[in-house]
């Protein structure tokens, strides 16, 4: 046994599996889930089930299975967050500012508070409400890349299916002088998977995550002919719902890359105006990243898009389209288009706009979908339209230069 406590935020699909797998770590598990009945109904699962079981197919030559448990579930954060010397919070990031606000009278001193994923601005909201716990040396809150794992609940509070758990990680702190330690306790937490630490949050916030992948391939599949789908204009019905990542094409893969090579450029030019910020190579490159953390997975890693179509972490989700009468169309309240644009290609396109770096491939794929989502994020090629404010953008909370979006 570590000798140490983890607590886990919530009781979704990342929660059915960091419990039995930090359990069987050697950690002392408890969880805090404060939305509506989930941590009884997790309790009560767990209990009936003598733990909750990790179906593992990560390798599906080699699937294994086991379970955990937690010592404490509560829906009241004073049992379950005093005694936690790590924190996890794997949950959307509209969740955030209300759990954090939840565990702050009870942190631990020194506890680390990881987020998974570190995209979508969490470290502005850690500021806000835990301010004077950081500045105080209290509490360190660490933002992780990427999201550990690919998985669904199969059973409520008693079994999971784990689809992959990531090779590596790259982390960034607030403040950035613990990104060190925090890196070493979450290699630690992840069974000695490598972790990497970054240097100024920025890095995690233009790393390669769900915001480089999802929306390139989404403008591959309906953007502008010729794409994969058909382009898409108001009312248009498609024939099925196709497989997202086993049907990827170059179309997609091109549209990906056009992304990281823009989100690349703005971290470069950020390291060369301000030097100490970190080094360029610390935010990565998309198809070395993909290979990096899914190593073992990927049958054939000769281009990007055998990358993404050959790998068993990515099989088995369909497209973020819905049922319509006659076929399917996309589902623009979907997290694809919900969280992925204005929480991850937002943050891409402000940081550029503070750092002075054209991103035309960002605001095409932007520009198209903001249309049918109802909303106008860029206008006249900057992110000053009029939905700003419900982005996680550093304008969005009131950074306006270089210097305050680099400051810790």
């Amino acid at each position: 046994m570590s000798g140490k406590t983890v607590c886990v935020c919530g009781a979704g699909n990342a929660a059915h599996v960091f419990i039995p797998y930090f359990q069987n770590n050697g950690y002392t598990v408890t969880v805090f889930a404060d939305f509506k009945d989930e941590a009884e109904r997790l309790k009560a699962g767990q209990d009936a089930n003598d733990g909750i079981e990790i179906y593992d197919r990560c390798d599906p030559a080699n699937i294994k299975t086991y379970k955990g448990k937690a010592d404490v579930i509560s829906n009241n954060a004073a049992e379950s967050v005093p005694q936690a010397d790590f924190i996890i919070v794997a949950l959307p990031s509209f969740a955030i500012k209300n759990v954090l606000t939840g565990i702050k009278p009870h942190l631990k001193e020194g506890s680390i508070i990881y987020i998974m994923p570190g995209q979508g601005g969490p470290d502005y909201v850690a500021k806000a409400v835990l301010g004077e716990e950081i500045s105080a040396g209290k509490t360190t809150m660490a933002g992780i890349i990427p999201m550990p794992l690919n998985c669904r609940i199969a059973e409520w509070g008693k079994q999971v299916e784990l689809a992959a758990l990531k090779a590596t990680y790259d982390v960034a702190t607030v403040p950035a002088a613990n990104a060190g330690v925090a890196a070493e306790e979450l290699s630690k937490l992840l069974g000695g998977k490598t972790v990497n630490a970054v240097g100024n949050y920025v890095g995690i916030a233009l790393h390669c995550s769900n915001p480089n992948l999802h929306p390139g391939r989404l403008y591959g599949l309906f953007g502008p002919e010729p794409c994969q789908l058909g382009l898409y204009t108001e009312g248009k019905v498609y024939p099925d719902n196709p497989l997202f990542y086993e049907t990827w094409d170059d179309r997609s893969s091109d549209w990906c890359q056009k992304i990281s090579d823009e989100r690349l450029m703005i971290w470069t030019t950020i390291c060369e105006k301000v030097p100490g910020t970190g080094e360029p190579s610390q935010v990565p490159h998309m198809k070395p990243y993909i290979e990096s953390i899914y190593a073992g997975q990927i049958a054939d890693s000769g281009t990007l898009s055998t990358c993404m179509n050959t790998n068993d972490g990515f099989k088995g989700f369909k497209c973020p389209m819905k049922q319509v009468e006659g076929g399917w169309a996309p589902d623009f309240a979907n997290r694809y288009f919900t969280e992925d644009l204005p929480e991850g290609v937002a943050m891409y396109k402000g940081i550029a706009d503070l750092a002075g770096v054209e991103t035309p491939a960002i605001d095409e794929i932007m520009c198209f979908f903001q249309t049918f989502m109802g909303k106008e994020y860029i206008k006249d090629g900057k992110l000053a339209g009029a939905n700003v404010s419900e982005t996680k953008s550093p304008q969005a909370f009131g950074i306006t230069t270089l210097e305050q979006l680099l400051a810790d």
